[in-house]
């Protein structure tokens, strides 16, 4: 059956544990300014159209199936950890009857916008290719999976080579694998059921469907819309942090442009929850927390802490005040 190259699905892949992180708790669900990793994966998708969402979840699978059980999504669960092809084709069972594109996300890159992933489906539709990859151009390449091109003047995708397992002329390219595919289903797993694990860490890896369409002389699509600070993945607690201060950064701008002065701009710490009214002003080192609401002409004083509150239009915030809102628990959730 010839696949609906409009109709599309997402696997976004959170199955793994994240040995970096030294914690007991799933990387995924790892908070960044108040909300867990993976919904930020999931927020893009809100807006665009998908006529199915699948989650493939494992180590801590309790945790993630708890946040994730008021998203409308589909879980599937890999009991072993065999890398990102065996994860993927987890989801088969689920995607059956399903003839489309499939988005291919990893749980733990909060960093992508939502227009830089619409941009890539508009440009995988039109390409009619059967697998498009998201790249990137990084300064510092190190960790990720590097593009292999021919030597041809048309450069095309050849392959993808994980950075353990690649030469060292290899590891000196600068284009990388940001772990985001489109492709099509039909393409997908049967390619899937064709790869191995002859590598260095004996997983089935889903990048080698690349070297199997180029072997098929299916042409491999490489789109490079994506900004080196979306496609960073969370692997350690450095990164976690990084990755806080850029989206703290994107969003203090955010409210700047919407007519919100900050004195100390740089010091502020604002959730992506909270939502601010114009012609409020934000003293050094506030504190803005879960669903803060603040009416137009407000004033919040230096070091104050506002966390779940209302503030009226024109309200002044002393500084030092620390307001919350205590949130209810039911007992057998605490």
């Amino acid at each position: 059956m010839k696949a609906d190259t409009n109709s599309w699905a997402s696997i976004i892949l959170a199955a793994g544990m994240g040995t970096r992180m030294r914690s007991e708790i799933p990387k995924v669900m790892h908070p960044l300014l108040g909300r867990p990793l993976i919904g930020y994966v999931l927020g893009p998708l809100k807006n665009l159209d998908m006529a199915l969402k699948v989650v493939v979840i494992g180590h801590g699978s309790e945790l993630v199936r708890d946040y994730l059980a008021r998203q409308q999504v589909e879980l599937v669960t890999q009991e072993q950890q065999l890398g990102t092809g065996h994860a993927v084709l987890c989801a088969k069972a689920v995607l059956k009857g399903f003839c489309g594109n499939v988005l291919i996300l990893c749980g733990d890159t909060p960093l992508l916008r939502e227009g830089t992933l619409a941009s890539f489906m508009r440009a995988h539709e039109r390409s009619g290719r059967s697998i498009s990859i998201l790249t990137a151009y990084l300064k510092d390449p190190g960790g990720y999976g590097r593009i292999l091109r021919s030597a041809s003047d048309r450069a095309e995708v050849q392959g993808i080579v994980e950075e353990r397992d690649a030469t060292e002329a290899e590891r000196s390219l600068t284009e990388v694998n940001t772990g985001i595919y489109a492709i099509d289903s039909e393409f997908l797993f049967d390619a899937l059921d064709s790869i191995g694990c002859e590598n260095a860490q004996g997983e089935y890896y889903l990048t080698d469907i690349v070297g199997i369409a180029v072997s098929r002389g299916i042409p491999v699509g490489a789109i490079s819309n994506a900004a080196e600070d979306e496609v960073w993945g969370v692997n350690s607690r450095m990164d976690l942090a990084r990755a806080a201060d850029i989206m703290l950064d994107r969003i203090r701008k955010g409210w700047m442009e919407a007519g919100v002065t900050f004195e100390l701009y740089r010091s502020v710490y604002i959730e992506p929850g909270v939502m601010l009214s114009r012609d409020v002003t934000i003293g050094p080192h506030v504190v803005l927390k879960g669903g803060t609401r603040v009416g137009e002409g407000a004033e919040l004083g230096a070091f104050s802490y506002l966390e779940g509150v209302k503030v009226p239009p024109g309200t002044r915030v002393p500084p030092f005040s620390k307001l919350i809102v205590p949130v209810h628990i039911p007992p057998g959730q605490r």
